[in-house]
Protein backbone atom coordinates (compact mmCIF):
# COMPACT_ATOMS: atom_id res chain seq x y z
CA UNK A 1 0.00 0.00 0.00
CA UNK A 2 1.44 3.40 -0.79
CA UNK A 3 0.00 7.08 0.43
CA UNK A 4 0.31 9.79 -0.95
CA UNK A 5 0.07 12.72 1.90
CA UNK A 6 -0.66 16.55 1.41
CA UNK A 7 -0.92 18.55 4.60
CA UNK A 8 -1.17 22.46 4.44
CA UNK A 9 1.48 22.36 6.75
CA UNK A 10 4.76 21.01 8.45
CA UNK A 11 3.33 19.96 11.98
CA UNK A 12 0.64 17.84 10.09
CA UNK A 13 3.67 16.08 8.18
CA UNK A 14 5.43 15.53 11.39
CA UNK A 15 2.31 14.30 12.81
CA UNK A 16 1.49 11.58 9.94
CA UNK A 17 5.07 9.95 10.52
CA UNK A 18 4.00 9.37 14.17
CA UNK A 19 0.94 7.77 12.65
CA UNK A 20 2.56 6.19 9.89
CA UNK A 21 5.03 4.37 12.14
CA UNK A 22 2.46 3.27 14.54
CA UNK A 23 0.44 1.39 11.05
CA UNK A 24 3.57 -0.16 9.93
CA UNK A 25 4.09 -1.68 13.40
CA UNK A 26 0.33 -2.60 13.72
CA UNK A 27 0.53 -4.02 9.84
CA UNK A 28 3.79 -5.86 10.08
CA UNK A 29 2.80 -8.29 7.50
CA UNK A 30 1.89 -5.34 4.58
CA UNK A 31 4.29 -3.20 2.63
CA UNK A 32 3.27 -0.40 3.47
CA UNK A 33 5.38 2.98 1.93
CA UNK A 34 4.69 6.75 1.58
CA UNK A 35 5.29 9.84 1.33
CA UNK A 36 4.34 13.59 2.65
CA UNK A 37 4.47 17.22 0.71
CA UNK A 38 3.95 19.99 3.11
CA UNK A 39 2.55 23.30 2.39
CA UNK A 40 2.72 27.03 3.19
CA UNK A 41 -0.78 26.97 4.55
CA UNK A 42 -4.28 26.19 3.36
CA UNK A 43 -4.70 28.85 0.91
CA UNK A 44 -7.77 28.89 -1.35
CA UNK A 45 -9.90 26.82 -3.57
CA UNK A 46 -11.32 28.75 -5.83
CA UNK A 47 -8.68 31.41 -7.81
CA UNK A 48 -8.70 33.61 -10.98
CA UNK A 49 -5.97 33.20 -13.53
CA UNK A 50 -4.17 30.42 -15.40
CA UNK A 51 -2.58 27.37 -13.11
CA UNK A 52 1.33 29.41 -12.93
CA UNK A 53 -0.39 32.40 -11.30
CA UNK A 54 -2.22 30.11 -9.18
CA UNK A 55 0.48 28.18 -7.42
CA UNK A 56 1.81 29.68 -4.20
CA UNK A 57 2.55 27.08 -2.30
CA UNK A 58 -0.10 26.77 -0.42
CA UNK A 59 -2.11 23.49 0.06
CA UNK A 60 -6.10 24.69 -1.57
CA UNK A 61 -4.36 26.78 -4.38
CA UNK A 62 -1.73 23.84 -5.93
CA UNK A 63 -4.41 21.17 -5.04
CA UNK A 64 -6.19 20.38 -8.27
CA UNK A 65 -2.92 20.42 -10.39
CA UNK A 66 -1.10 18.48 -8.36
CA UNK A 67 -3.58 15.62 -7.45
CA UNK A 68 -4.44 15.45 -11.42
CA UNK A 69 0.06 15.11 -11.81
CA UNK A 70 0.00 12.93 -9.06
CA UNK A 71 -2.89 11.08 -10.21
CA UNK A 72 -1.81 9.96 -13.15
CA UNK A 73 1.95 8.72 -11.87
CA UNK A 74 0.02 6.62 -9.11
CA UNK A 75 -2.58 5.27 -11.36
CA UNK A 76 0.40 2.67 -12.40
CA UNK A 77 1.40 1.96 -8.97
CA UNK A 78 -0.54 -1.12 -7.04
CA UNK A 79 -2.73 -0.18 -4.53
CA UNK A 80 -2.05 3.73 -4.21
CA UNK A 81 -3.81 6.48 -2.60
CA UNK A 82 -4.26 10.10 -2.20
CA UNK A 83 -4.72 11.88 1.21
CA UNK A 84 -5.46 15.19 1.48
CA UNK A 85 -5.29 16.46 5.21
CA UNK A 86 -6.29 20.06 6.05
CA UNK A 87 -8.28 22.02 8.32
CA UNK A 88 -12.01 22.76 8.39
CA UNK A 89 -11.05 26.20 10.41
CA UNK A 90 -14.29 27.89 10.57
CA UNK A 91 -15.87 26.05 7.46
CA UNK A 92 -19.09 24.03 8.18
CA UNK A 93 -16.50 20.17 7.55
CA UNK A 94 -19.54 18.21 5.17
CA UNK A 95 -20.32 21.11 3.05
CA UNK A 96 -16.12 21.44 2.72
CA UNK A 97 -15.13 17.89 2.35
CA UNK A 98 -18.48 18.25 -0.15
CA UNK A 99 -16.79 20.93 -2.35
CA UNK A 100 -13.94 19.02 -2.00
CA UNK A 101 -14.89 15.81 -3.63
CA UNK A 102 -16.55 17.85 -6.26
CA UNK A 103 -13.68 19.45 -7.65
CA UNK A 104 -12.05 16.02 -7.61
CA UNK A 105 -14.85 14.55 -9.66
CA UNK A 106 -15.47 16.99 -11.71
CA UNK A 107 -11.42 17.26 -13.01
CA UNK A 108 -11.71 13.62 -13.56
CA UNK A 109 -9.29 12.95 -11.07
CA UNK A 110 -8.98 9.12 -11.08
CA UNK A 111 -7.10 7.90 -8.51
CA UNK A 112 -7.90 6.60 -5.07
CA UNK A 113 -7.62 9.61 -2.79
CA UNK A 114 -9.41 10.73 0.39
CA UNK A 115 -9.84 14.00 2.16
CA UNK A 116 -9.45 14.18 5.38
CA UNK A 117 -10.62 17.00 7.45
CA UNK A 118 -9.37 18.19 11.24
CA UNK A 119 -11.97 19.85 12.97
CA UNK A 120 -11.45 22.96 14.08
CA UNK A 121 -7.61 21.70 13.27
CA UNK A 122 -4.58 18.64 13.30
CA UNK A 123 -4.07 19.85 16.91
CA UNK A 124 -7.56 18.84 17.82
CA UNK A 125 -6.04 15.25 16.86
CA UNK A 126 -3.73 15.45 19.68
CA UNK A 127 -6.00 17.23 22.38
CA UNK A 128 -8.40 13.83 21.56
CA UNK A 129 -5.53 11.59 23.40
CA UNK A 130 -4.98 13.11 27.09
CA UNK A 131 -3.33 9.93 27.91
CA UNK A 132 -0.66 10.76 25.33
CA UNK A 133 -0.47 14.63 26.31
CA UNK A 134 0.06 13.42 29.63
CA UNK A 135 2.50 10.74 28.86
CA UNK A 136 4.32 13.27 26.80
CA UNK A 137 4.33 16.37 28.92
CA UNK A 138 4.15 14.57 32.32
CA UNK A 139 3.62 18.42 33.78
CA UNK A 140 0.85 19.45 31.51
CA UNK A 141 -1.72 21.66 33.11
CA UNK A 142 -4.70 19.68 33.03
CA UNK A 143 -6.60 22.75 33.90
CA UNK A 144 -6.19 24.43 30.16
CA UNK A 145 -8.26 21.60 28.37
CA UNK A 146 -11.05 21.42 31.12
CA UNK A 147 -13.52 23.70 29.33
CA UNK A 148 -12.65 22.65 25.48
CA UNK A 149 -14.96 20.92 23.40
CA UNK A 150 -13.55 18.29 21.38
CA UNK A 151 -13.51 19.03 17.78
CA UNK A 152 -15.86 22.35 18.27
CA UNK A 153 -14.68 25.34 16.18
CA UNK A 154 -13.08 27.06 18.80
CA UNK A 155 -9.57 27.98 20.26
CA UNK A 156 -7.74 24.57 19.68
CA UNK A 157 -3.94 24.95 19.86
CA UNK A 158 -4.15 27.88 22.05
CA UNK A 159 -5.20 24.90 24.30
CA UNK A 160 -2.64 22.94 23.95
CA UNK A 161 -0.07 25.75 24.19
CA UNK A 162 -2.05 26.93 27.18
CA UNK A 163 -1.90 23.20 28.58
CA UNK A 164 2.26 22.10 27.38
CA UNK A 165 4.14 25.23 26.62
CA UNK A 166 6.66 26.68 29.36
CA UNK A 167 4.32 29.88 30.53
CA UNK A 168 1.70 29.43 28.04
CA UNK A 169 0.07 30.56 25.17
CA UNK A 170 1.03 34.56 26.61
CA UNK A 171 4.84 33.00 26.79
CA UNK A 172 4.43 31.74 23.37
CA UNK A 173 3.13 34.48 21.74
CA UNK A 174 5.42 36.75 23.03
CA UNK A 175 8.33 34.75 22.30
CA UNK A 176 7.49 34.41 18.86
CA UNK A 177 6.90 38.70 18.30
CA UNK A 178 4.09 38.28 15.91
CA UNK A 179 6.11 35.69 13.56
CA UNK A 180 4.76 32.45 12.93
CA UNK A 181 7.67 30.48 12.81
CA UNK A 182 8.32 29.90 16.65
CA UNK A 183 4.55 28.69 16.53
CA UNK A 184 5.28 26.61 14.10
CA UNK A 185 8.23 24.61 16.24
CA UNK A 186 6.11 24.44 19.23
CA UNK A 187 3.25 22.88 17.06
CA UNK A 188 5.57 20.55 15.15
CA UNK A 189 7.68 19.77 18.93
CA UNK A 190 3.91 18.48 19.82
CA UNK A 191 2.81 16.85 17.01
CA UNK A 192 6.47 14.51 17.35
CA UNK A 193 5.89 14.29 21.16
CA UNK A 194 2.33 13.71 21.66
CA UNK A 195 1.77 12.09 18.17
CA UNK A 196 4.51 8.99 19.21
CA UNK A 197 2.02 8.45 22.70
CA UNK A 198 -0.99 8.50 20.80
CA UNK A 199 -3.12 5.42 20.27
CA UNK A 200 -4.60 4.33 16.38
CA UNK A 201 -8.35 3.43 17.96
CA UNK A 202 -8.76 5.62 21.28
CA UNK A 203 -9.64 8.83 20.37
CA UNK A 204 -12.26 11.94 21.61
CA UNK A 205 -11.70 12.96 18.35
CA UNK A 206 -14.16 11.90 15.34
CA UNK A 207 -12.05 13.61 12.94
CA UNK A 208 -9.02 11.99 13.56
CA UNK A 209 -10.83 8.41 13.97
CA UNK A 210 -12.39 9.20 10.52
CA UNK A 211 -8.50 9.82 9.29
CA UNK A 212 -7.39 6.66 10.97
CA UNK A 213 -10.35 4.41 9.59
CA UNK A 214 -9.14 5.82 5.83
CA UNK A 215 -5.69 4.81 6.15
CA UNK A 216 -6.36 0.88 8.25
CA UNK A 217 -9.63 0.19 5.45
CA UNK A 218 -7.24 0.75 2.52
CA UNK A 219 -4.20 -1.18 4.10
CA UNK A 220 -6.38 -4.12 5.19
CA UNK A 221 -8.28 -4.56 1.76
CA UNK A 222 -4.57 -3.77 0.01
Amino acid sequence: MYFQFLTEDKSTEVFVEQIMNKLKAAYPEKELSYNIKSFRGIGHLKMRGNVQQQKTGKLLNDLLPIMRGMGKALLQVEHAAIIVILDNDKNDKIAFRNELSQMAVSNMVLIDHEFCIAVKEMEAWLLGDIKAIETAYPNARKSAWKEYEQDGICDTWEVLANAVYPGGLTRLRKKAAGAYQQIGLAKCEWARLIGAQMSLTENASPSYRFFVESLTKRIETA
